[in-house]
């Protein structure tokens, strides 16, 4: 009994460790197969084509970019350009934001500085040979041959306007009321015909011409403008002095004043009116931007303002004109721009 017990026991004991050992085997290949399987899976991940991923996904990275970040994730591929046309890039825009400078010659090549990043390089084929008579919200007023469209240098976006009445602008500036994208959006470009008169251009949204208006006005009673804004149905024109003019879009009349320090609790402009900004004077030289961008004393550089949207008063940048020390002839003239950078897209069929 014992013998026979023993044997049964033997025979048990090697049957479960055959078992074993079969489960072991049965283990192991498990795990060889799950190794196998996640080795294939990360290879095939790993083979996939980065410019591959998923539009959705570099969708959602696209819209949480800066307007530096996305002007490089654009330039990758065309899928990652495509996956980024619902960008809009408005990190930027917040108020009480410097201006950032778009620094030009007459061809396409631009810098864009702005302290925090240094200098950054692109290529505007749209701004080649063209002139910025005003910049505002991430928009750019350009005159090229009497053409004048509206661009948005960083998108590329442009919406063009009917034809100018003159070939050619001397010292003329401009300004919009609001986006050219808004309804209710009116442009104005004003310029001296003479000694005697300045010609103020009128044009409201769908508009298919200008409308011209003669202001009289000598030249030495108001001086070369430097400083064109609106604000609530006026147009506001400073020049070099002290001078200043409203144009009111409904009355369809201009007004002369002249813009007086206020003394405390005073007004900006006269006795009963006062200027709705601050006009800033000589911004690209308090601010030492020739040697913040590297130029030389043989650089003469004019410059396109903008207004400076704050919480308390808004500021204007007036435009400013900085010569050169050296002779004409070994002088290198660059054009500058202040602008908030935006990032806007419109439909390729958008029109005035």
């Amino acid at each position: 009994m014992e013998r026979y017990t023993l044997q049964v026991g033997e025979e048990k004991h090697r049957e479960r460790a055959a078992k074993r050992a079969n489960w072991e085997k049965i283990k192991q290949l498990q795990i060889e197969d799950a190794r196998s399987v996640s080795i294939s899976i990360y290879r095939s991940k790993e083979a996939r084509p980065w410019s591959d991923l998923p539009s959705d996904l570099l969708t959602l990275i696209a819209l949480r970019l800066t307007i530096i970040e996305l002007l490089c994730f654009r330039r990758i591929c065309k899928h990652w350009y495509a996956a980024s046309l619902t960008a809009s890039a408005q990190i930027e825009s917040a108020p009480n934001q410097k201006p950032w400078l778009l620094l030009r010659g007459n061809g396409s090549k631009c810098l864009l500085y702005k302290e925090s990043i240094g200098h950054y390089y692109l290529d505007i084929p749209e701004m080649s040979g063209a002139t910025c008579i005003a910049s505002y919200q991430g928009w750019l007023l350009l005159f090229r041959a009497a053409s004048i469209f509206f661009l948005c240098p960083f998108s590329s976006a442009k919406i063009a306007l009917p034809h100018f009445l003159h070939p050619q602008l001397s010292d003329h500036v401009a300004a919009f009321s609001s986006p050219p994208t808004s309804p209710d959006c009116i442009v104005s470009v004003i310029g001296r015909s003479d000694a005697m008169n300045l010609e103020l251009h009128l044009l409201h949204r769908g508009d298919k011409k200008w409308t011209k208006y003669t202001l009289m006005y000598h030249i030495n009673h108001f001086k070369t403008i430097t400083c064109a804004t609106y604000h609530n149905g006026d147009f506001y024109y400073l020049d070099t002095g002290t001078g200043a003019l409203t144009f009111n879009v409904k009355n369809k009349s201009g007004t002369r004043y002249q813009v007086i320090r206020a003394k405390k609790g005073g007004n900006w402009l006269g006795s009963e009116r006062c200027l709705p900004f601050s006009p800033c004077r000589d911004y690209f030289e308090q601010n030492k931007m020739k040697k913040l961008l590297g130029l030389t004393e043989n650089v003469s550089i004019s410059t396109c303002g903008t207004l400076v949207e704050l919480d308390d008063l808004n500021c204007f940048i007036r435009n400013e004109s900085i010569q050169s020390s050296q002779k004409s002839e070994d002088c290198i003239k660059l054009r500058g721009i202040w602008i908030h950078p935006r990032f806007f897209q419109i439909p390729c069929d958008q029109r005035w």
